[in-house]
């Protein structure tokens, strides 16, 4: 294993009595909270109503920042910083999925670092500190909820980047996942992929592969999303699936898993983010189409042979490469998720773009060196065609 530091400040309430926890403990958070939310969704589990009871049943002075839109634009952002700047907020409560929780994080960066904010996303220092941050995620994927990572679009530059500082890890995150039964399945299987391309990416990306505990890890949770998504077909409301598929969501991207497995690069989120920011596509959408045609490219290779071997459970080593992405390919299909970006309505003269955006953000990441314009083009015109 490489060396490695080992820190997870944010203290997770999970299950059924998660929201009771927040009740008893909402008041030690502050007086004045900015509260950060999407759209209808919240409504529709009762969410919305309750938290706003409790807000008055502590006496929380609240601001209401709703309509946090999917692949947050910096725009909406700074709107949001420019809120919390007047109302002063002791702390941010972020309810909704990976999108909100990314945006409310750069509000709580952008409170001190209003002129600074894109320049951290553009890789051009680190923030040191962040209004408090607590969460409440109503749809498994992203992660977002209990890590240190903010993900949002500058429009202006057709730029969607990230942003990872030990500043934005959440307070305290409170996972109930009777929350996310009210999900549209095509969305939490869309969420599935998101989880699962976290997780490939380690296992393929990262510079040491060398067999041992940290791959080990992957393949498992790997495979336990899996099966667990398989149990969704069937029952929507399967507690037992919807509870394990968030706690991997939220393990995909945490010091647990990062812990040990040396330097890594995340190639396919930079193909998926100039989607994203352009097209407003699902992120998870994007990646599933991305790694397929990744795994196609490179079904030949050990690390991917290796990848079908351990998680698809293939002993036929002949035939494992074509097994592997027959697979693959099943799982897509059972999950309704299309293999084409064409599918998606994207047209074919925008691959330019796309290729000069995600070639910008492989620089930013200082990975162009690594993945050439060439690289780039080829994946992307073979996630297109399929």
């Amino acid at each position: 294993m490489k060396d490695f530091e080992f820190i997870w400040p944010t203290k997770i309430y999970f299950g059924k009595s998660s929201l009771k926890k927040l009740s008893e403990n909402l008041t030690q958070y502050g007086k004045k909270v900015l509260w950060v939310y999407g759209g209808a969704s919240i409504s529709k589990t009762g969410l919305y109503t309750f938290l706003k009871s409790l807000f008055y049943k502590h006496r929380l002075s609240f601001i209401e920042f709703g309509g946090i839109k999917p692949n947050p634009p910096l725009k909406q952002v700074m709107e949001g910083v420019e809120i919390a700047l007047k109302e002063k907020p002791d702390f941010l409560l972020a309810v909704g999925g990976g999108s909100v929780i990314d945006a409310a994080k750069a509000i709580a960066c952008g409170y001190y670092y209003k002129d600074r904010l894109w320049d951290f996303f553009e890789r051009k220092g680190t923030p040191e500190k962040a209004l408090p941050i607590i969460t409440i995620p109503t749809l498994s994927g992203s992660g977002s909820e209990t890590n240190d990572v903010s993900v949002i679009v500058n429009q202006e530059k057709g730029l969607k980047l990230s942003l990872r500082a030990p500043c934005l890890f959440p307070k305290a995150a409170y996972l109930d996942p009777t929350l996310t039964f009210t999900v549209p399945q095509n969305y939490t299987f869309i969420g599935i992929m998101d989880t699962l391309s976290h997780l490939f990416e380690y296992f393929h990306f990262r510079m040491d592969k060398s067999p041992g505990l940290s791959e080990d890890y992957l393949v498992l949770l790997i495979k336990r999303l899996l099966q667990e998504g398989e149990k969704l077909l069937i029952n929507p409301k399967d507690y037992s699936a919807r509870s394990q598929i968030m706690w991997i969501s939220s393990l995909a991207l945490s010091p647990v898993v990062l812990s040990g497995i040396g330097p890594y690069r995340f190639f396919l989120h930079s193909l998926e983010h100039p989607l994203s920011a352009i097209f407003d596509t699902p992120h998870g959408l994007g990646l599933a189409i991305l790694m397929r045609a990744y795994l196609y490219r490179f079904s030949q290779h050990k690390v991917v042979r290796d990848f079908f071997a351990k998680v698809f459970d293939i002993s036929e080593r002949k035939a494992l490469s074509k097994m592997g992405l027959k697979s693959y390919d099943a799982l897509l299909d059972r999950l309704e998720i299309p293999k084409q970006l064409k599918a998606l309505g994207i047209p074919k003269e925008a691959l330019t773009l796309l290729i000069e955006k995600a070639c910008e953000i492989l620089y930013i990441w200082k990975a162009e060196k690594e993945f050439t314009p060439e690289s780039v083009k080829e994946l992307y015109e073979m996630a297109y065609e399929g």
